[in-house]
């Protein structure tokens, strides 16, 4: 006698061909009339669920009572054919119910959001890697895909290509030729990373196809990084981009190589016709006389001189400069260097150059990476530019013997700074020593016009620490002053930094926040 099989008469129902199938490779919602046959085909199958699990409770309670019946193996290859056909209903009533999901209806505005979740924090632009989160999303589903592709070119006109990295350059310049293709018309930001593999600049057939590729669409470049870039490929870029970037606002030219060809290209002509370029970075072995840019349409500009002389260029040439963030490495003497629109100066590096620049409309200076014995050159430039109203200066070495004279002549320099910033290793009482209006020899009150102040404190700041401040808070709130020439205003806010909340401090502060209506607040870092 043939046994019954379980199998065959199970799963062949729940494998036969229904109007909805479509919807088992997909993630697009049921019609409102296929939900009807959709629910009926669920009903079914749990039905039958219902009975397999029913033949498979009979069996072992027939295997219990009959251990050791002739019929074992015949029921053992029942059992074993209920259990596989259990598993398959099981897996055919879960897809059923995938496509009555609520999640399927989203509208695709929803799913845009929802999908914008999944970049990383850190996300500047779809990477050529097809293991980034973009791309997998994209091969979830013909939904999703559609999304993605055609409803997101914001996403896809941020664009990085990292070729130092990169296993499979084909691979790039594929993924690079679909990320322009959905990207639409949309304006480009585009980050690429040269892999620096020629010395002598020559480049990789596919770094010169990427490049090519973009190349070809410069007249949607917005913002452009070209790391690494051999001096050779930025001037080949001559004959495609030249006159053909009108949309172009920022670019950054950084880490240019050294170059030891023999016909290395002396200048780089391809951004001298750029009618909006606004910002410009430069770094590496190639000084910006070099670039033919409207240096007059400049606002901002960031860079690394290897040179002071070449800084002086930029503030010569880009006479409508108002914000720049410099690195410089050594110093010439010479004449004062005018510059009248420049309104924010971030500098690193030889400050001794401060003694060259007249910048009569400055208002915030930040100087990073600053010993605190070459605060004297910060003192005579602020006594010579009183428009300065902001500075911030990050302090990393605390060699100096006379630190608090040369603090004491840097405030008494700032007459009138309203907001202060000290970052970095200095003593915390020092400076609210010179900043107590109460403490004893204090002719004259320093930073009369203070009104925000943001120190660097240690998270492990003992009780000795808190009241040093304190004290210095409530000495401000008084405008009773030795010298008559300034007033004293009331400091509205204080910012603490330290590597986590320093609890002793503010629990000395928090009756003065009250009184005082000072704003307290504590940023880790």
């Amino acid at each position: 006698m043939t046994p019954f099989n379980y199998l065959d008469c199970f799963a062949s129902s729940a494998m036969a061909e229904v109007p909805f199938d479509h919807l088992f490779t997909s993630n697009y919602p049921a019609e409102d009339s296929e939900i009807p046959d959709i629910q009926i085909a669920l009903l079914e199958s749990r039905n039958r669920l219902r009975l397999l699990e029913g033949k498979l409770n009979e069996l072992e309670i027939e295997n219990d009572l009959h251990p050791l019946d002739e019929r074992a193996n015949e029921q053992y290859n029942s059992r074993a054919q209920l259990l596989l056909c259990r598993d398959q209903q099981r897996a055919h009533i879960t897809k059923l119910q995938s496509t009555l999901s609520s999640f399927r209806r989203l509208p695709p505005e929803i799913l845009l959001f929802i999908f914008s979740f999944a970049l990383p924090s850190w996300w500047k632009g779809v990477s050529m890697d097809p293991s980034s989160v973009i791309w997998r999303i994209s091969q979830v589903c013909g939904l999703w895909r559609a999304i993605v592709c055609e409803s997101m070119p914001h996403l896809w006109s941020s664009i990085e290509i990292d070729c130092v990295g990169a296993n499979e350059q084909n691979l790039t310049n594929t993924l690079l030729e679909l990320a322009l293709q959905r990207s639409g018309t949309r304006p480009l930001s585009i980050r690429f990373y040269f892999s620096r593999k020629d010395m002598s600049g020559v480049l990789p057939e596919s770094e010169k196809r990427c490049l090519t590729l973009l190349a070809n669409q410069s007249f949607r470049w917005e913002a452009v990084e070209l790391q690494y870039i051999p001096i050779a490929a930025l001037d080949s870029l001559s004959a495609t981009v030249k006159h053909r970037i009108p949309l172009l606002r920022w670019l950054v030219v950084a880490n240019i190589p050294v170059s030891h060809a023999a016909d290395t290209p002396s200048t780089a002509e391809a951004f001298q016709v750029a009618p909006q370029l606004r910002h410009f970075s430069l770094s590496g072995f190639f000084r910006p006389s070099r670039f033919y840019l409207p240096w007059l349409q400049l606002s901002s500009y960031t860079g690394s001189f290897r040179d002071f002389r070449d800084f002086l260029f930029v503030l010569e040439y880009a006479k409508n400069l108002n914000t720049c963030d410099v690195f410089l490495r050594n110093f010439h003497p010479g004449s004062r260097v005018d510059h009248l629109n420049m309104q924010t100066m971030h500098l690193r590096g030889q400050l001794v150059g401060l003694s060259r620049l007249h910048l009569p409309s400055l208002q915030t200076l930040v100087l990073d990476e600053l010993l605190l014995q070459d605060l004297s050159p910060v003192s005579t430039f602020l006594r010579r530019t009183p428009s300065v109203a902001s500075l911030e200066v990050y302090i990393f070495d605390t060699g100096a013997e006379n630190s608090i004279s040369l603090l004491s002549e840097v405030m008494h320099a700032c007459t009138n700074i309203n907001s202060l910033v000290l970052m970095g290793e200095y003593d915390i009482r020092s400076v609210c020593s010179l900043l107590d209006i109460s403490a004893p020899g204090q002719g004259r009150i320093l930073m009369p016009r203070l009104r925000h102040l943001s120190l660097s404190v240690l998270a492990t700041a003992d009780t000795e620490v808190a009241n040093i401040l304190g004290l210095m808070l409530e000495s401000r709130r008084y405008s009773i002053l030795h010298d008559v020439d300034h007033e004293c205003v009331l400091l509205s806010s204080l910012t603490l930094y330290s590597l986590r909340e320093p609890s002793v401090i503010l629990q000395r502060l928090k009756p003065i926040e009250e009184t005082l209506g000072l704003s307290v607040l504590v940023k880790t870092v």
